[in-house]
């Protein structure tokens, strides 16, 4: 019993020096390799890309959206439980953010002032959302039903 028992540990360390003697590679080249990759992860980024970077975050605030003033028609839309959105001369789309309840006409034209939040999402999914400063009636004769329906 103990004969088969060393004959099968000796089995198996000559199976695996057998393996082992068998690689081409060094026996520290995974060590050489990770060493190398940490190496270059540790190394700090360009000045010009650090430069670049920053010009870049100064061009998009400069480039962010500035306020508006639209002309469109204020028009009821049913979906998810039912919105106030604008629809501009433009043809352009928006949610109404933060509009006064009296406004709330379908059909009422309007010229809204505000500003446009591109980046903002709502579960209407209906245009860009435009946060309201001020909304001025220009025709209030194409309203449809009360003066607020909701």
């Amino acid at each position: 019993m103990k004969f088969t028992r060393s004959l099968s540990i000796f089995t198996g360390l000559a199976l695996l020096l057998t393996v082992s003697a068998c690689s081409d590679d060094e026996p520290n080249a995974d060590i050489k390799k990770d060493m190398t990759m940490t190496e270059k992860d540790t190394k700090k980024p360009s000045n010009d890309l650090i430069a670049k970077t920053a010009e870049q975050k100064r061009l998009s605030a400069s480039d962010a959206p500035s306020e508006v003033t639209l002309t469109g028609t204020i028009v009821f839309k049913e979906m998810e439980g039912g919105f106030y959105a604008f629809i501009a001369e433009s043809g352009e789309r928006y949610t109404l953010r933060k509009l006064d309840k009296k406004f709330h006409r379908n059909g009422l034209i309007v010229k809204v002032t505000g500003m446009p939040m591109p980046d903002v999402m709502t579960i209407t999914q209906y245009g860009t959302v435009l946060q309201v400063k001020s909304v001025e009636i220009l025709d209030a004769s194409r309203v449809i039903g009360n003066a607020s329906s909701h």
